[in-house]
């Protein structure tokens, strides 16, 4: 679920939602699907009243069959938090909580326009756990404008010595349009090199693994037990519903972006439509590639073998062949009897190898 805003969310577009998941329900019962995860992002989802959260959480595991240990996650950024909310929320269902922390440096934060500062987003993941959260991740970059990478590196190593149960640690991408993207443009700020963002990256996947987190997909790490079983179902292809303003799913190779005005959004679903705004549907070789690169940016995973011809009826050593013997020879990739791997050049260099796939 996708939402924004500045001062609450109003029921009407609650209501909306739930109307949204109800002209699902059908086609999911029939496909024997069933909920293993619910993502409450996009936006400030902490607007959301507790009790609103409860009606969504409820009406979304009252129509489809889900799972006793539903991993039920919702975003919040730090200024957002409060002790008081994190114990309503978690009072309401949410085991998970995923904090946009972005950096433990006060000079990064200020130059990502964030609204808090090194002691809130402490604060905020001490009080998540006091709430009783036992699955908590935070969210890092690395290769922000004029910052050092020995500064990056104590943001990350601060972050661990935190210890948060999940870590995803991004290379910044800068969005156009945004103030940071502007001040780049226009020589105010400067990015970092390849090369520099390359060797902070190794440093911090080596700090990671070493703090005892499992590298399971390039820019994600988890401790024992707690590998995102939502981010995970992404890499591996799981369909997934979207709801809510300007959402994005997939379902049955179906993908789409919904509406991402609220009155273009609320009058769609008042008259019992999707309220989709763009959308198309990835079958053959395109699905195949698509799910073959997702599946290489796993480490330990890689792209199965028995799994894709489970899916796609074919053997993938078969239809990638010229791809797979080319990722060899340039040392990106190992092949196995059941799976074929990145090597570590391989998952730094993951664009490349992805662009064999699609």
């Amino acid at each position: 679920m996708s939402t924004g805003g500045a001062a609450g969310v109003p029921e009407t577009y609650v209501d909306a939602v739930l109307a949204e998941w109800e002209m699902w329900i059908d086609e999911l019962c029939r496909q024997d699907f069933s909920v293993q995860s619910i993502y409450v992002g996009g936006g400030t989802p902490s607007l959301l009243e507790p009790s609103q959260l409860r009606r969504l959480i409820d009406g979304v595991r009252a129509a489809v069959p889900s799972w006793p240990d539903c991993e039920t996650t919702m975003e919040g950024n730090p200024d957002s938090l409060d002790a008081g909310r994190i114990r309503e929320y978690a009072s309401v269902g949410i085991n998970r909580l995923s904090v946009g922390v972005q950096s433990f440096s006060e000079g990064s934060l200020k130059r990502l326009g964030r609204l808090h500062d090194v002691a809130g987003a402490e604060r905020a993941l001490r009080q998540a756990r006091e709430a009783g959260i036992h699955s908590l991740s935070l969210d890092l970059m690395y290769g922000l404008p004029t910052s050092a990478p020995s500064e990056e590196i104590a943001s990350l190593r601060h972050a661990i010595e935190l210890s948060p149960d999940h870590i995803s640690w991004y290379n910044l991408t800068l969005a156009a349009g945004t103030p940071l993207a502007t001040a780049v443009a226009e020589g105010r700020e400067a990015m970092p090199d390849d090369n520099t963002v390359l060797a902070t990256m190794r440093q911090g996947w080596s700090l990671l693994t070493a703090a005892g987190y499992e590298h399971y997909e390039i820019s994600n790490f988890a401790r024992p037990g707690f590998v995102s079983r939502h981010n995970f179902g992404y890499w591996l292809f799981t369909d997934y519903v979207g709801l809510g303003l300007g959402a994005s799913g997939f379902v049955s190779g179906r993908r789409w972006t919904n509406i991402s005005t609220m009155a273009g959004y609320l009058a769609r679903v008042s008259d019992g439509k999707l309220p989709v705004d763009s959308e198309e549907q990835l079958q053959g070789r395109p699905r195949a590639g698509e799910y073959a690169m997702l599946r290489m940016r796993l480490p330990g995973a890689g792209l199965d073998f028995a799994a894709f011809s489970g899916l796609f009826g074919e053997d993938a050593r078969v239809i990638f062949r010229d791809a797979l013997a080319q990722l060899v020879d340039d040392g990106l990739i190992t092949v196995l009897e059941d799976r074929a791997v990145c090597t570590g050049k391989g998952l730094e260099l993951n664009n490349v190898v992805a662009g064999a796939f699609i």
